[in-house]
């Protein structure tokens, strides 16, 4: 047996075997409070950025962002692996000693690298695997994963020897990639919503058993549409940069990875922007690190009875909320979601727009071809939310083709740089 099947099985039994042990949300809490402390004290001086905060609590370290880590990248690594090595080990074979590199896709425009060592790819798809696909060693799956960029965290699920997974490149394509996800005839797609839209849509012999959303927003009307084309629960992967946050359950919940990753919250309105720390890694860390998401969590247990906390919505991120010039003179903040909820529902026949603030009273609507009458309706619906909330800016409203994005990522809400008072 290969030390990364042995690796990835390790993982995937102990994910299992803590599921099965903690059962309520005391109990969760009380572990990952032990890990916790165990990380803070022995792994995390390892890197230079917190050598002097050993046995200290975790309101003891400072917050850290994606500014921060890029700064300072040879800091939160224990090799001392400066962001100038890493960028020229990713555009080569992404590989520096025993070390991987990846980098994010830059949506916002500000690209972050990742540094894991073999141990800790396989520690993740073990993880991953137990959370996603639980009766991996009783069935064998084709896994289709269609994502703006590989990495070699997938290389590991093919070396497991357990998973035949091939990966779709969205920067070639994502209509050239169609037939081919076809004839590959998978049993599980993992893929963003625009490409399982695209997918849906598409008049292809596809089956798939399993549907996993992520890397985007899933917006109710693209779930909706998924699966009654595919007829199975569209389950989403809540992955970035920063690591695997969260997986959905069979019953369609997405749980936070609180057996791996402590959160902190920053409130944001009805919503909340999650600071985390991941306490199983070893190679760079991610100590109070403030991520760029908005999450809706919920107040209810999931059906399926784990302790893991529970996620309504992934709303949007942070950068994209609208920052209006108020009739008062005060700033009006608009999450994504509001906005979204807003658009849509002004008819059932938007399905897609992008709506954009261009500056502090001044905002763009935009809905595809052949829907002039349902713009008039959904520009209305905005102007209202925005007054109700206090704001007055001038929509542009206009119909025009709404391409998928071609290698980036879907957003529907976006806020121009500059554009908020």
């Amino acid at each position: 047996m290969s030390a990364a099947l042995l690796l990835t099985l390790s993982a995937f039994w102990r994910t299992h075997a803590r599921a099965a042990r903690l059962r309520t949300r005391s109990d969760l809490l009380r572990w990952q409070s032990q890990r916790l402390s165990r990380f803070l004290t022995r792994t995390a001086p390892r890197a230079a950025a917190f050598s002097h905060l050993s046995g200290h609590p975790l309101t003891d370290f400072p917050m850290m962002d994606k500014a921060d880590l890029m700064g300072a990248f040879h800091r939160y690594n224990i090799a001392g692996i400066t962001a100038d090595s890493g960028w020229s080990a990713y555009k080569n074979d992404g590989r520096i000693g025993r070390y991987s590199v990846g980098a994010s896709t830059g949506t916002s425009g500000n690209r972050g690298l990742y540094l894991v060592s073999d141990p800790e790819r396989y520690l993740w798809l073990g993880t991953l695997l137990a959370k996603a696909l639980p009766d991996m060693l009783s069935a064998r799956y084709r896994v289709a994963v269609m994502l703006p960029r590989s990495s070699r965290l997938y290389d590991a699920a093919n070396e497991s020897g357990r998973l035949a997974l091939k990966f779709f490149d969205l920067t070639d394509g994502l209509e050239n990639q169609l037939a081919s996800v076809a004839a590959f005839r998978p049993s599980v797609l993992v893929a963003p919503p625009h490409a399982l839209i695209a997918l849906a849509r598409a008049d292809l012999p596809l089956a798939p058993r399993q549907v996993f959303s992520g890397a985007e927003v899933l917006d109710p009307v693209d779930r909706r549409e998924i699966e009654a084309r595919f007829a199975v629960t569209v389950r989403e992967i809540y992955m970035a940069t920063e690591g695997l946050l969260g997986v959905a359950c069979s019953h369609g919940t997405l749980h936070l990875c609180e057996d791996c990753v402590a959160f902190e919250w920053e409130p944001e309105g009805e919503l909340a922007s999650p600071i985390i720390t991941d306490f199983t890694r070893r190679t760079q860390m991610m100590i109070r690190y403030r991520m760029n998401d908005l999450l809706r969590l919920s107040a209810e247990a999931c059906a399926c009875g784990s302790p893991l906390q529970a996620v309504s919505e992934i709303a949007g991120r942070c950068d994209d909320t609208f920052r209006l010039a108020g009739t008062d003179g005060n700033p009006v903040l608009v999450t994504p979601d509001v906005i979204r909820n807003a658009v849509v529902g002004a008819s059932r026949r938007i399905t897609d727009f992008r709506a954009a603030q261009l500056a502090p009273l001044r905002v763009s609507l935009t809905l595809p071809p052949g829907l002039d009458h349902e713009l008039v309706a959904a520009r209305d619906a905005l102007a209202a939310l925005f007054s109700r909330l206090g704001a007055s800016p001038e929509i542009l409203a206009a119909t025009a083709p709404l391409p998928a994005p071609q290698g980036g990522k879907l957003r529907r809400v976006i806020r121009g740089k500059g554009a908020g008072p």
